[in-house]
């Protein structure tokens, strides 16, 4: 009857219906219906991360989602060489390729799979790249386009395997289409590579450097002399006192994102990124030291159309400064001004009130909760705002939060790691009622409480609740009122037992994932019987670093489901 009525329609059609789902994991009960529907959820899956399959089934699910374009096997537990060799077999034309965390590259042969994969644009190589390594990429993929080099300083078969500026100059001289590179923890690449990527890179838009050996000179001739730059991040221990952009307006006059990590910035430095002009609009001082308020202002003042701005660690930071700050904040999406400890209740509500394109809002580790905040009756909500992380204010408690909350009617994710704590206990049917919309919930850490048992259903879809204090009583209550719930985080629950997670198993009918792991309380016994009970489930992290044993693995995978072992906890 369904393959009937299906051919009222063209596969086009169906192809858009599908993609406005709000899962990809809905496509595979779509896929059940129908071997036309088979077919069309299959051409549609774009991406794929593997980690742990035999290469047989590997092998099968190349053939199976032939329209791939991105594949994922970072940290890959089997052979992977033998997963390119199926790569190299395979109909697919990939274009981004994530190798990252595999030691190391030598096994695998390029120069083979370069053949096959033409229109490779991103490769991402992360932790297990040396000098030779980038020889054989420059040489097999002279298309690429974005690059990732991390942390690639370890031994292998007795040899030292390291990236250095040699690896770096000879990749720049091969890769003219390079656009975008990440460095990261290396002490050998210094600013000879910044200059040769922006010598022979012509065409070089982002540029993150993470605790490498280069300098202020490095970080200054590379924002000098590369035409093409959008974005740049920089992470690193060293002052930079000043900067002078070069008198030609075409450098820098396409840089858009700039970002410095626990790097030294002085007022004069701001003040001469205020008076460059470039086109900003996303800022991030994460960390910084040697700025003030000051130079802090000037900047703003200058780029009123800022997008985003993180400012993490700005202790000097008060309400009265975001007060005035807050002028010229009007175009902002993002905002985040974590480890401000001097900020509380009214720099939230001056920001909401302020700031009407505001999207997310982040204020970890301040003192929100502490100040008496009576304006209430005067405070317009704010319909604009969806995230929202408030996470390590041990100040704050449910009144508070509720007040807050009633202010931002339409939020889609809340964030409250570790807010509720000793004798400090959230009631989370009454956040949830408060925010109807909440599809996306964080109490990591919390200490939990449910006073209301009429609590209206909610539309709640994720809940991410490590460490935290619940018991059996309040995740029962939780399964009830959030029946939507796909993805279900409870490692580390002490005070859970089988009682709890099978009342929250029995009401969750569309949970995906479900993590047990190191729940010392809940018997492995269980795993058995939630995965027979709950069909939709397609991964399970048991409470047993031990359990399941390889055999028990395949039986549940028969079933349709990776149970995998959960971590080790104290005894």
């Amino acid at each position: 009857m369904a393959a009937e009525t299906t051919k009222e329609l063209p596969d086009e059609c169906w192809v858009m219906i599908f993609n406005h789902l709000n899962h990809e994991s809905d496509h595979e009960s779509i896929s059940l219906v129908c071997k036309r529907f088979l077919s069309i959820t299959n051409s549609i899956r774009v991406s794929m991360k593997v980690f742990n399959p035999s290469i047989q089934v590997l092998y099968k699910l190349l053939q199976r989602f032939c329209s791939i374009k991105k594949l994922q096997l970072s940290g890959f537990l089997g052979d992977l060489s033998k997963a390119v060799l199926a790569i190299t077999q395979s109909e697919l034309h990939l274009e981004e390729l994530d190798l990252s965390y595999n030691r190391s590259l030598e096994t695998i042969c390029f120069e083979q799979l370069s053949l096959k994969l033409k229109n490779l644009k991103i490769l991402d190589c992360s932790s297990c790249l040396g000098d030779a390594d980038l020889v054989r990429i420059a040489n097999s993929f002279p298309r690429l386009e974005e690059l990732v080099i991390g942390d690639s300083d370890y031994e292998y078969n007795g040899k030292r395997v390291v990236v250095t500026d040699d690896g770096i100059d000879y990749l720049s001289s091969k890769l003219k289409r390079l656009r975008k590179i990440k460095l990261s923890h290396n002490k050998y690449i210094s600013d000879k590579s910044l200059v040769s990527l922006s010598s022979n890179c012509e065409f070089l838009e982002q540029v993150n450097v993470f605790f490498c050996g280069v300098t202020e000179h490095g970080f200054s001739f590379l924002v000098n002399n590369s035409r093409h730059l959008r974005t740049l991040l920089l992470s690193a221990h060293f002052q930079i006192e000043s900067f002078r952009l070069k008198s030609s307006t075409s450098f820098a006059s396409k840089l858009q994102s700039v970002s410095f990590i626990k790097v030294g910035i002085s007022d004069k430095f701001l003040e001469a990124i205020a008076e460059a002009q470039i086109p900003l609009t996303d800022l991030s001082l994460l960390y910084c030291k040697s700025y003030t308020f000051n130079g802090l202002l000037k900047l703003l003042y200058s780029y009123q159309s800022l997008k985003t701005l993180v400012l993490r660690g700005a202790e000097f930071l008060t309400n009265e400064h975001i007060e005035n700050l807050s002028s010229f904040l009007h175009s902002l999406t993002s905002i985040s001004l974590s480890d401000s400890p001097e900020l509380s209740d009214s720099a939230f509500v001056m920001l909401i009130q302020r700031c009407p394109l505001l999207c997310h809002l982040e204020m970890v580790r301040t003192s929100l909760g502490r100040e008496e905040y009576n304006h209430d009756s005067l405070i317009k909500k704010h319909f604009a705002l969806k995230h929202l992380d408030l996470s390590s204010n041990s100040y704050l408690n449910t009144s508070g939060l509720k007040r807050l909350l009633h202010f931002c009617p339409k939020l889609e994710k809340i964030r409250l790691y570790a807010c509720f704590q000793r004798y400090n206990q959230l009631d989370v049917a009454d956040i949830l009622e408060c925010n109807k919309g909440v599809v996306n919930l964080v109490i990591s850490s919390c200490q939990l409480k449910l006073s209301r048992k009429d609590a209206e259903i909610s539309m709640l879809e994720t809940l991410n609740a490590q460490y935290s204090e619940i018991n059996n009583e309040v995740l029962a209550m939780l399964g009830r009122i959030s029946p939507r719930l796909v993805h279900l985080d409870l490692m580390e629950c002490e005070n859970l037992t089988e009682e709890g997670v099978k009342e929250v198993v029995k009401s969750c009918r569309r949970l995906r994932f479900l993590s047990l792991s190191a729940c010392e309380n809940v018997d492995t016994n269980i795993i058995a019987w939630i995965v027979t009970n709950r069909p939709s489930l397609r991964r399970v992290v048991s409470p047993s670093c031990s359990y399941p044993d390889e055999e028990e693995q395949k039986h549940f995978l028969q079933q349709g489901c990776l149970v995998t072992k959960g971590a080790h906890y104290e005894i």
